[in-house]
């Protein structure tokens, strides 16, 4: 169902990436839907997309609220996480907050070229794991309800 990682794991926070490690994405309809999505979600404090952009091969953040991250590499922790297929949520003892990490694909299931959804869901709007999955899986699906296709995530 969902897999949960053990909270030893959460611990080791990764350090800031270096500046070579970003690259010029430009995604206008996925930063549209991460900004319209978080705005109507109180749940949540944090949201963006990864995805290898059509002509590359890193994964990198092609949209999130805190916009000066596009561009950014994915960690290979998370690489790593989005390899089991099955979403994830991390328990942030420090910053109060269940850190998700949710594969995700387009509207009919289209490979978005490693597509996922990274969030934070506050300990003030669930109680475990399982509550904070809940509330991200909402919020994946009602994102990638709104993707025709991965060529659309680049469009204006």
């Amino acid at each position: 169902m969902f897999n949960l990682v053990p909270a030893t794991l959460h611990a080791q926070k990764t350090p800031p990436q270096d500046p070579s490690t970003y690259m010029h994405v430009h995604a206008p309809f996925a930063q549209t839907l991460v900004d319209s999505v978080k705005a109507h979600h109180d749940d949540i404090v944090k949201l963006g997309i990864h995805a290898v952009p059509p002509g590359e091969t890193d994964n990198v953040i092609i949209a999130n609220i805190t916009r000066s991250k596009n561009g950014k590499k994915s960690s290979a922790g998370d690489l790593k996480k989005l390899a089991t297929g099955e979403p994830t949520a991390v328990r942030v003892e420090k910053d109060q907050i269940f850190d998700l990490l949710i594969p995700m694909t387009d509207a009919s299931g289209g490979d978005l070229g490693g597509g996922f959804v990274v969030m934070e869901v506050p300990f003030s709007k669930a109680n475990n794991e399982q509550e904070a999955l809940k509330i991200g899986v909402a919020i994946r699906d009602e994102i990638q309800a709104r993707i025709p296709n991965k060529a659309a995530l680049y469009q204006p």
